[in-house]
């Protein structure tokens, strides 16, 4: 059996602060080098500079929720849902792109994209299971 309690504070002292630190690097990366990013992951253009930085944005913004949430000190099942909410809706999109959508990517980079799809994937079932968890759990 999981102490939801202690499994909660691993993931917010652990999980969710190393996720942040990634949030914020690639969310500054996007937003500030699109055109940098666009030329090391493709063989030709993937997409307009606009879109790297729309997307640099949103890493920007859940980083920054992140960092309230780890300075909160706190982890509720509220937040837990909207982590994994935010970690599988990308899950969704990016699966889609890379089964569907015959990007020109250079090499070893859809090797990448789709290992950050599953570290996204289990990062989203693991908020789900403790959001869950914690429902069924009476507070102590």
């Amino acid at each position: 059996m999981v102490d939801v309690q202690q499994a909660r504070a691993f993931t917010l002292r652990r999980i969710v602060f190393g996720d942040m630190v990634l949030n914020w690097f690639l969310g500054a990366v996007l937003s500030l080098f699109p055109a940098a990013v666009d030329g090391l992951l493709g063989r030709s253009s993937l997409a307009p500079p606009l879109v790297y930085r729309v997307v640099g944005v949103l890493f920007l913004l859940f980083a920054a929720w992140q960092t309230f949430i780890v300075v909160r000190g706190r982890l509720g099942v509220g937040a837990l849902l909207f982590a994994a909410l935010m970690a599988l809706g990308p899950v969704v999109l990016l699966t889609v792109i890379l089964l569907f959508m015959n990007l020109p990517l250079r090499s070893g980079w859809r090797i990448v994209l789709w290992i950050g799809d599953v570290y996204m994937l289990f990062l989203g079932c693991w908020y789900l299971f403790l959001a869950v968890a914690g429902r069924r759990t009476p507070p102590s």
